[in-house]
């Protein structure tokens, strides 16, 4: 049996360990391809939901059309257990603790991950409502090249402190009543969406 719902078209089985990765996605590329397989094994998901967002309020520039953004990413994401979604455009929240919470509505079976790079740690204090989503859902945080530390020194870091799980123990997160968050070192891919953009290998937008 299946949660499905008609607003944002998500159908996901009740009971499922689901990865909630967000971004503009401006472009998607590899670098996100091999961070999602990483949360699927690591943190032992059932499926990882790509939130392709209509922007990101902390970008004073907006990204390329969602249709060309969504079209990209669904050629470089090619997995079964991956879903690539305009569900914040259909819901229109523009922000993370919003989304989380239609969601979570919408799902109540499903048993949510919010999906990061410790790059996003680093600044989550300046998200809106951000201790709202640590303490609605466990919160997954993948290393990224040059971010290792100062993500573990940020102010969410340092709130959460107590709420930390050790790497041992991340297949567990997804069962672990939120505040919980565990950081991974994983073999990482130095790639980025600015850098792609910067030398051209994305034109839209």
């Amino acid at each position: 049996m299946a949660d499905s719902d008609p607003i944002t078209g998500l159908s996901l089985p009740r009971g499922a360990r689901v990865g909630l990765l967000g971004g503009s996605f401006n472009p998607a590329h590899e670098g996100h391809a091999h961070i999602t397989r990483e949360a699927l094994k690591r943190f032992g998901l059932d499926r990882v939901v790509w939130l392709v967002s209509p922007g990101n309020p902390l970008k004073a520039r907006g990204p390329a059309p969602l249709e060309e953004r969504m079209a990209a990413a669904r050629r470089v994401m090619r997995h079964p257990r991956v879903i690539v979604s305009d569900a914040e455009t259909r819901l229109g929240t523009r922000h993370t603790a919003q989304t989380l919470e239609r969601l979570r509505g919408l799902h109540p079976s499903v048993r949510f991950v919010w999906l990061m790079g410790a790059d996003n740690l680093r600044q989550l204090h300046r998200w809106e409502n951000w201790r709202s989503i640590m303490d609605q859902v466990p919160v997954g945080v993948l290393a990224r090249p040059g971010d290792r530390m100062s993500a573990q020194t940020s102010v969410a870091s340092r709130v959460y402190t107590s709420a930390r799980i050790g790497q041992a123990a991340s297949h567990l997160l997804p069962l672990i009543a939120s505040p919980a968050w565990c950081f991974l070192n994983v073999p990482m891919m130095d790639v980025s969406s600015s850098a792609i953009r910067a030398t051209g290998g994305w034109t839209a937008g």
